[in-house]
C-alpha cells in the first residue's frame, strides 16, 4: 500500500508541474534562513519526523505530497530551517527545478551524514530520474554520492542499516529501484563512505522476485538490513494474489549470493499475508508478521536463523492483547523501555508485556491510539516527540514534545515554509 500512495503522490505533483523543466537536474545548494514556528499562514502537515541519534533537540519534519516540506531545527521544534532550497526541492506546485521529495530523511550514527531520495521530473511522460543525495553536515550542503547515480525510472526506496556491529566498522546504506509496475527492481547497499570493498548489488544483482518459488512480486516496502550482519539483507515481496497491495513473503539474499524464499512460520492454516522486519526489543532476532483475520493481534514471529525457522511470541509491550501504537527506550526512566498502549504509558522490559502504568499517563496530550509514532532521545529529560495520525491519505499539522520527561508536553505547529 504504501509504494501505491506514493507512486499516486508522485503522479499528482507531475501533473502539477507539467511545464518546461531544465534539461538536468539541478545541482543541491546552500539551505536558506531560520523560520519561527509561528509563520503566516496555515501550518503543513507532515508524513515523517526524525530526530538525530547524536543530539535529541536536532530533528527534521517533511512530507513528500503536494506541498512538498523539508525542515530542521537544532532547538527541539522552536525555531526551523528550511532545506527545501538546499536539497533543490519543488514547492507548492511551482515551476521550480523539478526535484521533490519521495522518502524520508535517513541520519547516520555520526548525526550529521544524511541521505534523502528524490525524484526529478523535466516535464516529460518519458523521463523520471531517482536521484540520492548526502549531506555531510546536517543539510546544510547537499551532493549527489558516487553510489547516488540517477536510477532510471521507478520507485525508489533509501534505508540505513543499525549501526556496525563491531567497533569502528561501517554503517551500510541499502537502496531498492526499479521500474514502477516492472520486475527488475535491483537491490543495492555498501559502507556509507563509499569505500566498502563488499558494496555492490544484492543477490548478484538479480531482482529479488527472481528466487525460485518467490512469493510474489517485487516490492512493497523499503529493504530490510539484518541486525546482526550487514551484507544479509531481506525484501518483503507485494502478494500476487492480494488486490491491496498486502505483503505475502520475503526473500533474503546473503553476502551477494541470490535470492531465496524466506520460509513462512507454520500455522494451523497457511498465512497469506507475511511480512519481516527488526525491532530493536528482539536483539539480533528478525520479527514476522502477519495481517491475516483470525491471527490474534499480538502476534509475532521471531527468528534466529535469517528466516529459517520461527518461534510464535507477542509483541515487545503488549497489554491485554493489544501491540503499543509507538514504543521508547529510556527517556522516562534510565535501564526500562516504554509503550503507548492501551489507556496511557507502560513501562516494559526487552521484548516481554507491558507491566506497571506510569501516573504522567494522566498528561499525556492525546490518547494512545491517536499517536503516529514516537521519536528523541534516551536519557531522562530528553526530548520526546509524538507525531499524530492524520487524515487517511495526510499527515498531522502539529505534534507535541516533552523536554522534563513527560511531566508537560508543548503543541509544535510545522510552520509554512517560504514559496520559491
Amino acid at each position: 500500500m504504501i509504494t501505491l500512495v506514493r507512486v499516486l503522490s508522485a503522479l499528482i505533483c507531475t501533473l502539477a508541474l507539467l511545464a518546461a523543466r531544465p534539461a538536468t537536474p539541478h545541482a543541491p545548494g546552500a539551505a536558506s534562513g531560520p523560520r519561527s514556528t509561528n509563520p503566516t499562514g496555515a501550518p503543513n502537515d507532515i508524513q515523517w519526523l526524525v530526530v538525530s541519534p547524536r543530539d535529541p533537540r536536532t530533528l527534521y519534519v517533511g512530507r513528500y505530497d503536494c506541498p512538498m516540506v523539508f525542515l530542521r531545527s537544532r532547538d527541539a521544534g522552536r525555531t526551523w530551517r528550511s532545506l527545501l532550497d538546499a536539497a533543490q526541492i519543488c514547492v507548492n506546485g511551482n515551476i521550480g527545478p523539478g526535484n521533490r521529495l519521495t522518502g524520508p530523511l535517513q541520519i547516520a550514527a555520526d548525526g550529521r551524514t544524511l541521505f534523502l531520495d528524490e525524484m526529478y521530473d523535466e516535464g516529460s511522460a518519458d523521463y523520471l530520474a531517482f536521484l540520492l543525495l548526502s549531506s555531510a553536515d546536517g543539510g546544510d550542503h547537499w551532493s549527489i554520492p558516487d553510489h547516488g547515480e540517477d536510477r532510471g525510472a521507478g520507485t525508489l526506496y533509501v534505508v540505513l542499516g543499525p549501526p556496525a556491529p563491531r567497533p569502528h566498522g561501517p554503517q551500510f546504506l541499502y537502496t531498492e529501484y526499479g521500474g514502477i509496475g516492472a520486475t527488475d527492481h535491483l537491490v543495492g547497499y555498501g559502507d556509507i563512505t563509499g569505500h566498502s570493498p563488499n558494496g555492490g548489488p544484492a543477490g548478484a544483482g538479480a531482482p529479488p522476485d527472481s528466487a525460485a518459488g518467490a512469493p510474489g512480486s517485487c516490492c512493497n516496502s523499503a529493504p530490510v538490513p539484518d541486525v546482526r550482519d550487514p551484507t544479509i539483507v531481506y525484501v518483503n515481496l507485494q502478494s500476487r494474489d492480494s488486490p491491496d497491495f498486502a505483503e505475502g513473503g520475503a526473500v533474503r539474499s546473503e553476502h551477494d549470493r541470490a535470492w531465496a524464499v524466506v520460509a513462512q512460520p507454520r500455522a494451523r492454516s497457511p498465512l497469506r499475508t507475511f511480512s519481516v522486519a527488526t525491532d530493536p526489543h528482539e536483539a539480533g532476532l528478525l520479527v514476522g508478521r502477519t495481517q491475516d483475520a483470525g491471527v490474534p493481534p499480538d502476534r509475532v514471529y521471531l527468528s534466529a536463523d535469517h528466516g529459517r525457522t520461527w518461534r510464535a511470541t507477542a509483541c515487545p509491550g503488549v497489554l491485554r492483547g493489544a501491540c503499543p501504537a509507538a514504543t521508547i527506550d529510556g527517556a522516562f526512566g534510565a535501564g526500562a523501555s516504554y509503550a503507548f498502549v492501551g489507556d496511557g504509558l507502560y513501562r516494559f522490559h526487552g521484548g516481554g508485556p507491558a507491566t506497571d502504568r506510569l501516573p504522567l499517563s494522566a498528561r499525556l496530550p492525546v490518547p494512545s491510539r491517536a499517536i503516529a509514532a514516537v521519536a528523541g532521545g534516551t536519557h531522562p529529560g530528553d526530548p520526546v516527540y509524538l507525531t499524530l495520525k492524520g487524515p487517511a491519505g495526510a499527515g498531522a499539522t502539529v505534534f507535541y514534545r516533552t523536554l522534563d520527561a513527560g511531566r508537560t508536553w508543548q503543541r509544535v505547529a510545522v510552520p509554512n515554509p517560504p514559496l520559491h
